[in-house]
């Protein structure tokens, strides 16, 4: 019994750690959206047609939301991370300009037939502190230019992971976009509305035609009578009504007449069967007419 329990017990345990597991860590969809590198290194592709690929996915609010946060905290995290590239652009045209510079000093140095030159080269970031009241030998000059050749492709790999980042941001929110896009029409009371109303028109014209069908094939595969009987003034009454009820429902769910509307026309239709359903006064009178000179002759 203890052990029955104790089982039961660790059943239970492991069912809620893995709803929990469920709720508080939605599966991730598309990339690692956490992974900052997966932004620098290649432009990514839109996923959202993939992730919501069926009805079911698009209209499933809770997957829209989750994909949604998803997408946020990925705009977050490159924005943040694009903050770090505001000076990459800045930087290539200070060292293109700074190696000109350098070259020409280099160049005006050995034409004055001279060993050492002087000029001002600062760079923290390529260690590179050289001050314009010191003069330089050429050949420390020409290890500066090196040191500047390294610190360029240094900042032309950063320029490559920001137009990276720039682009595979503009994905990210065209996917948010769609997204919220999606949330909202899923929403909408009209887009429900329509759908229902798309569904009751096509069930309703799909019932019509399937009865159309079997009249006509009633009618062909039957007795004489019985074709004879739809096409008399009482079988084309009968069709005439049906086909009438049928257009003014789909009318009514349409919404192409409004709800007196629909009370007056269906009013008029009831009061035009029940006044055909009951005998006319003469049809009473003819009877008892008979019955009485039937009693006379006896």
């Amino acid at each position: 019994m203890k052990k029955a329990f104790l089982s039961l017990s660790l059943l239970l345990i492991g069912f809620t750690a893995m709803a929990g597991v469920e709720i508080n860590n939605p599966a991730q969809t598309g990339n690692d959206l956490n992974n900052i590198d997966d932004f620098k290194k290649d432009t990514l592709h839109s996923d959202f047609k993939s992730t919501f690929a069926t009805n079911d996915d698009l209209t499933n609010f809770r997957k829209l939301r989750s994909y949604l946060q998803l997408k946020q905290n990925a705009i977050t995290l490159i924005q943040e991370e694009l903050s770090y590239y505001s000076d990459v652009q800045r930087n290539i045209e200070a060292i293109n300009n700074k190696t000109a510079e350098l070259d020409r000093v280099v160049d005006d140095a050995k034409k004055n037939k001279l060993n050492e030159a002087s000029i001002d080269v600062y760079f923290p970031a390529c260690n590179i502190d050289i001050y314009g009241t010191n003069m330089t030998s050429l050949e420390k000059l020409k290890e500066v230019k090196e040191q500047l050749k390294t610190c360029m492709n240094k900042e032309l790999a950063r320029q490559a992971e920001y137009n990276a980042l720039k682009a595979n941001l503009n994905i990210v929110k065209k996917d948010y976009a769609t997204c919220q896009e999606q949330i909202d029409t899923s929403l909408a009371p009209e887009y429900k509305d329509q759908e229902f109303r798309k569904t009751i028109s096509i069930g309703f014209a799909c019932l019509l035609g399937g009865l159309l069908l079997v009249f006509v094939a009633v009618v062909f595969r039957s007795q004489k009578n019985i074709a004879r009987y739809f096409f008399s003034d009482t079988g084309l009454q009968f069709i005439t009504l049906f086909v009438l009820i049928i257009s003014i429902i789909l009318f009514g769910i349409l919404k192409i007449l409004e709800g007196r509307e629909l009370a007056a026309i269906l009013s008029g239709i009831a009061g035009y069967i029940l006044g055909k359903s009951r005998p006319n006064k003469a049809e009473k009178e003819e009877p008892e007419a008979d019955e009485n000179k039937s009693i006379n002759k006896l």
